[in-house]
């Protein structure tokens, strides 16, 4: 039985798209730190709007995880990270972050970052700064990155 030259070649490019997974849709290297990069941007703008539409920066599903700096500040799907947003637009003050360094690694269509800076509560009579470190891992949807985890942490000073 003969397979058609055309057909083989067809079957070639499948196999070797289906090879490269993940990567093949990845995006370049810069536009995808650019892209975790704007949504630490939009994390500040969601929350000082006090603005659930942050919610959508997560991505769907029961493995997505919050864990806040507080004590049992850990919290795993929409649902649950829903609920704390709630729960922090509902204090008087709002929170901000300020970042010092930030790196991000990229590998297809998966990104993580390690930032280093401050976290900031403001209220009416003014605001405070303390240390903070977070730690992210994002997953490209629909040309968008979304945090899969958020890991943030209130260092203790030496």
């Amino acid at each position: 039985m003969t397979v058609p030259t055309r057909t083989l070649a067809a079957g070639a490019a499948l196999l070797l798209i289906a090879g490269l997974g993940s990567t093949a849709a990845a995006p370049p290297r810069s536009e995808a730190e650019r892209g975790v990069r704007q949504a630490l941007i939009r994390l500040n703008g969601f929350l000082a709007r006090r603005d659930m539409a942050l919610l959508d920066d997560f991505a769907r599903g029961d493995e997505t995880l919050l864990i806040g700096s507080a004590k049992g500040e850990s919290f795993r799907g929409r649902a649950e990270i829903e609920g704390h947003l709630r729960s922090i637009y509902a204090l008087p003050e709002t929170l901000a972050f300020s970042w010092r360094e930030v790196q991000v690694s990229v590998r297809g269509a998966v990104a993580w970052l390690a930032a280093e800076g401050e976290v900031i509560t403001r209220t009416d009579s003014g605001e405070q700064r303390r240390p903070y470190r977070l730690n992210g891992v994002f997953e490209l949807h629909g040309g968008r990155w979304k945090w899969r985890m958020f890991h943030g942490s209130e260092p203790t000073a030496a």
